[in-house]
């Protein structure tokens, strides 16, 4: 019984099989009966799924301000457009503000790599080519084969002002058109920057691609993740928040306050009312959000990337120095990572949590340099600031090690030993510090004082 059903089902995917009601049709309407049974939406004189309320090249369009129809080999695809003019205010700052984004040296530094060059395999492009800020709106927020990208939105700097180019599935059968129509718009000229879009837009895009046997271009491209930027210069800022949230940022670093938007949870409902009863005004919302989203991605970026340029000289007040430091750091800029390391550590007004932070990257970093005067003060200040025992004992080790070998003071060497021995925590740590400690008792017993074995 069971194979038989098996087979029949077969039958009716070929095509070849019986249908209800198929006696007196045609070979071609009984072919398309035999789609609309195995599928849950309608479908045009091709065989198309379509909705006939929302994507009909005749119909009256999809009833979204600035939507239009865009005709690929595998079906119609919604696209809206629309257009923020440059002298237009986006918090405080302008949007032809936007624009000023330089594909350049300081935007592989927010990358988070070593400047290498054009040559190196993974480093941004340095020469011209096109800017795209790149977001999804997905129908789940877990991730899975099963969630769909039904949203996805690309903003970009023109003459005219910051046009978004939204790319609308009108049902799930038109997905391949719309991935399609994606890889046709962004080309292979772009640099992607995105907001998590490492673990969230680019991976559900690859999913998609392979389910519909559309390699996304999206996925090959250059790609600048601003969140772990953000993370860098904000998380420890009163700006910023320890998640970086992009709606967090964009109202403390940018001024923009969103009145009336929809909340991420409320998106894949509405999306599947829209789907189900075809009433476009549930998504304009949804597409207000999108756009708003790539808009301060955009300014973000722009925002940050100027820092970067500005700090090289004059590091900026407050923590954002500390920020800029640890980019500069990763970037290999040592000096501009230096001045601003040492804004932060000696600047009163901020968290002793901060100065702290700030005084650890710099006296690593000056150690990494072979300035050991010059570390042991900035580990002395790490002590004064105090701080997690952790941190305490590392500071102890680094000040032994500088007295007993670099400038040959075995006393205070031993005072550091002892004081470290006291903070160890686990076998390890304390059979450290008791054979530091036997080795200088066993100097200092000799009366030795040996030369320092590095010198600046």
């Amino acid at each position: 019984m069971a194979s038989s059903s098996l087979s029949r089902l077969r039958e009716i995917a070929r095509g070849s099989g019986p249908a209800t009601d198929a006696g007196n049709a045609t070979p071609g309407e009984v072919s398309k009966s035999f789609r609309r049974e195995l599928s849950y939406e309608p479908v045009d004189d091709d065989g198309l799924p379509i909705d006939p309320r929302i994507a009909r090249p005749d119909g009256p369009g999809v009833g979204l301000a600035g939507a239009r129809m865009e005709t690929t080999a595998h079906g119609p695809c919604v696209v809206v457009d629309h257009l923020f003019e440059g002298d237009r205010s986006h918090g405080r700052v302008r949007v032809h503000e936007c624009g000023a984004v330089r594909l350049d040296d300081t935007l592989d530094l927010l990358a988070g790599r070593c400047l290498r060059g054009a040559a190196a395999p993974d480093a941004l492009p340095l020469g011209p080519t096109r800017l795209v800020y790149f977001d999804l709106e997905t129908t789940g927020l877990s991730g899975g084969a099963g969630m769909v990208a039904f949203l996805a939105g690309v903003g970009e700097w023109t003459a005219d002002g910051f046009r978004t180019t939204q790319f609308l599935l009108p049902s799930f059968a038109a997905e391949r058109a719309l991935l399609h129509a994606l890889n046709a718009y962004l080309g292979d000229d772009a640099v992607l920057v995105t907001y998590n879009g490492r673990t969230f837009d680019v991976p559900v895009m690859e999913v998609r691609g392979e389910m519909q046997r559309v390699p996304q271009v999206v996925c090959s491209l250059p790609h600048l993740d601003m969140l772990h930027a953000a993370r860098r210069l904000w998380r420890m800022s009163e700006e910023g928040d320890r998640s970086c949230r992009l709606t967090h940022l964009e109202e403390s670093v940018l001024g923009v306050g969103r009145v009336g938007d929809v909340g991420g949870f409320e998106i894949p409902a509405r999306y599947f009312q829209f789907v189900r009863g075809g009433n476009a005004a549930l998504l304009e919302p949804v597409l207000l959000h999108n756009r708003l989203d790539l808009l301060s991605l955009a300014a973000l970026t722009a925002h940050a990337q100027r820092l970067v340029c500005e700090g090289r000289e004059v590091p900026p007040g407050g923590s954002t120095a500390f920020g800029l430091g640890v980019i500069y750091d990763r970037g290999g800029w040592v000096e501009p990572a230096l001045k601003c390391y040492r804004s932060a550590a000696e600047d009163h007004w901020q968290t002793r949590d901060l100065r702290r932070a700030a005084a650890r990257s710099l006296a690593r970093l000056l150690r990494r340099q072979r300035r050991f005067e010059e570390a042991a003060a900035a580990w002395r200040l790490v002590l004064q600031l105090g701080g997690r025992p952790q941190l305490l004992r590392e500071a102890r080790e680094a000040l032994a090690i500088h007295h007993e070998h670099r400038v040959g003071q075995l006393e205070e060497a031993r005072r550091h030993a002892v004081a470290g021995a006291e903070q160890a925590i686990g076998r390890g740590e304390r059979e450290q510090f008791s054979r530091r400690l036997a080795r200088l008792e066993r100097k200092l017993a000799r009366g030795a004082v040996r030369p320092a074995l590095w010198t600046d």
